[in-house]
Formats: C-alpha cells, structure tokens, sequence
C-alpha cells in the first residue's frame, strides 16, 4: 500500500508499506543543496548536514547515537545538489524512538561553538579527501564547466573559506530559512501501520512547526556551456570526462536517455567497455550515465586511462560516438537494455531504503506519488527511434569537458572530441 498526506502546515508525508518486511526506513528530505547556495554560502547545506547531528537543546551529539544504537536502529544523512536527507532504520517497533530522535535534531539542534569548528575541521578534511580523489575531482570540475557559473555547477562540500570562516549565526540563519514545512518530506517504506505513523508524523513534526515561514525563491533555468577544466596532478592516471546537457527528473525522454547510457557505458556488454577496456585494453574503468535535476540534466561520460593513452582513448570515444550517430543503436542492444533497467526496478522494490528515496525525492520534486509500473511501462514500451532520437538530440550539442591527471602536452584532447549529430 501507498499513501501520501499533505498537513496544513505544507508538511507532506509519503509512505510505502511492506507488510512482509521486519524494518522500518524513516527519512526527512528537505528542498535544499548546494544549487540553492550562493559563492558566500557555498558548502552550508552539506555542513548543516554534519552539524545536526552535533547535539540537541535535549540530547548530546553522544546521546543521539546512544539512543538509536541501544535500539539496534542505524542513522545517517547525505545532501546532493539538491536536497538533503535524514534517515534512521530499524525494526518496525522501534519507529517512535526513531521519529522522536530525528524530529529532535530537525528542530532542536543547536550548533554549540564547540561542537562547530570541530566539524569545521572534520568537512575541511573531506574537501581536501576530494581533491586527493582524482575521480571525485573531475566530477566536480566537469559540473562546473556544464553549468559554468552557475548554482548547478557548485561543488556539494563547497569552497574551503566558507566553511573555515562561517559563523553559527550565519548557519542558523540558513538553516531557518531553509527547513520549513512546505520544503519538507517525510519520506517512509517498510513495515509499519499507517495510522500510528499518521499520529507520529502529526505530534513530533507537524506541531512543532509554528510562526510564518518565508517561501524560498524557486530553483531557476540553467544554462548548459562547453568550458573545458583541468587540474594538473601527479598521479599514475588520466581521468576524462564529458558532460552534455539532458533532461529534468520529470522528463518523458528520461527512460530514453538512461537506456542510452546503458547501451554506451553500462555493463561489460556496452559499446565503450567492450572498445575502450576489452579490445584495446586502454581502461579499467569506463562508463556512461545521466543524472536528472528538477530543471535541468546531464549525460556524462567518464574514462580512467594511462596518460600516454590520452589521445588513443579520445579517438576511440569520438568513434564510437560517432558511429552510435551514423548507424543507432540495434533491437538487440535495446532489448537488453530494457531487460536490465526493468530488472533494476525490481531489485529497487525489494530495498525498502531505495524506496524511501525513491518516494522522498519524486515528492519532493515533483509532488507526485513514485510509480514503479509507469516506470515500467515507459521503458517497455521504448524502441528504436526513441533512443535514436534521443541520442541525436543530446550529441548535437557542444559538451563540456575535465581533465585530472599529470601535465601532459594532449590534456585536452577530451575537449577536441567532434560528433556530428
């Protein structure tokens, strides 16, 4: 069973049943990330991420995980570019001491000083951890020179000086402007009865939501460009990526674009893996995929490879592309890569931590219950020209491009790849 509230406040609740399930996943998505910050506030949501879990004006940062680890619950929280989430597991009869934990942090936390510029420092390593990841590092440079200069294009840890030189006043201001009720979902899958979560949702969020809360300017168009960005490390690998501009999250072309990148770069069978990595023996790792914003999209491509191989692995993408344009994909290709797309829904169904985000996200971006068989339907009823077309539509366009690796004469042969789509 599904089921989804909306209180006065503008609170939404949405919630998947699993009769057969032992546990329960409980999970606060709030309507911010990084493309919600400006250059001053760059870094803020992921840093309010870490902090509230810091302590409460009830509970200490240790009594938070006492209380959720004496239960056997487990909690955690990620932010994205764009939203934030909050989640606990456990056993279905434990939910209210989850629910009572998480709304505690949601409305309570406090920030103390102390607490602060010691994860201050923790978020600062994970920053200088990204830029030792060499494949962490090019994602973030191939988002900014898609979206260059834009919101889009900021990096979800954000610059080093806003988080070293923040205030608490400055990240509460943010986090009251940002955590309110109309940009909250609660987002629930697993074992539990609806009436008593209905109950808990009402006495540990809704009611503590009082006061006037200023609507946030709504996320604007974007712009896709064809910069190219490199960073120059001594390292043993060349990291390529290319990006080109997609489709939003509510897209009827969506299905069309994943399978693309299925066929390019999904498993051992795709076009790129069985040339680049299989035939030439140019990569360990190569691969295709999109990604799916409330405005906006990407379409990405990543190779790992030595640096003496740069260009041979440039030429050889820009033959594949090219002949993916020229000749399309076939029945075949398309056939398999329905069976696996359907296949991954399944295996989602089965997760009830997927279906907490999966339910959380498509409400809170597009106020709409997930649908597992429209999902379904939309990639079984795909052919040939739908992918086709979808292809010609994406390659046409410019793409931006990254380097991350050693200083070489052809760093930017990725951004020399010509397709005529």
């Amino acid at each position: 069973m599904e089921y989804s509230k909306k209180y006065p406040s503008g609170l939404t609740l949405v919630a998947k049943q699993i009769d057969h399930a032992y546990t329960v996943v409980f999970g606060v998505y709030v309507d911010v990330g990084s493309v919600l910050e400006d250059e001053k506030t760059n870094g803020f949501s992921h840093f309010i991420e870490h902090l509230m879990f810091k302590g409460t004006n009830k509970r200490t940062a240790l009594q938070i995980s006492e209380e959720l680890e004496d239960i056997g619950a487990n909690i955690n929280a990620f932010t994205s570019k764009e939203n934030t989430c909050f989640y606990t597991k456990s056993s279905s009869g434990e939910l209210e001491k989850c629910v009572d934990v998480l709304s505690d942090m949601y409305f309570n936390a406090q920030f103390p000083e102390e607490e602060l510029d010691k994860e201050r420092g923790v978020v600062l390593e994970e920053i200088k951890m990204c830029e030792d990841t060499p494949d962490d590092l090019v994602q973030d440079l191939i988002s900014s020179a898609l979206y260059f200069g834009q919101p889009m294009g900021q990096t979800i840890l954000g610059l080093p000086d806003n988080i070293k030189y923040c205030d608490r006043h400055s990240i509460q201001n943010f986090k009251k402007k940002h955590y309110i009720p109309t940009k909250t979902v609660i987002s629930v899958a697993g074992k539990f009865d609806f009436d008593q979560l209905d109950e808990l949702v009402q006495k540990y969020f809704e009611d503590n939501f009082v006061g006037e809360f200023e609507e946030v300017a709504p996320v604007v168009e974007h712009t896709y460009y064809d910069k190219f960005l490199s960073a120059f490390k001594d390292i043993e690998q060349s990291h390529l990526q290319l990006s080109w501009g997609g489709v939003s999250i509510d897209s009827p072309k969506r299905q069309a674009i994943s399978v693309l990148a299925n066929i390019l770069g999904g498993g051992m069978s795709s076009r790129l893996v069985q040339v680049i990595r299989e035939q030439h023996g140019l990569a360990y790792s190569v691969f295709a995929y999109p990604s799916y914003y409330e405005k906006c999209g990407n379409f990405e491509i990543y190779v790992g490879c030595s640096p003496e191989n740069n260009q041979k692995v440039c030429n050889l993408l820009q033959q594949v592309l090219a002949d993916l344009i020229a000749n399309g994909v076939t029945e075949k290709e398309l056939s398999r890569a329905k069976v696996q797309a359907v296949n991954a829904l399944y295996m989602n169904a089965e997760s009830n931590m997927t279906l907490m985000r999966l339910y959380g996200r498509c409400m809170l971006k597009s106020g709409t219950l997930y649908n597992v068989d429209e999902e379904i339907d939309a990639y079984t009823s795909l052919t040939v020209a739908d992918v086709n077309a979808i292809a010609r539509e994406i390659f046409a366009q410019k793409h931006a491009s990254a380097y991350v690796g050693k200083q070489i004469d052809d760093c930017d042969a990725v951004s020399k790849i010509v397709i005529n789509a």
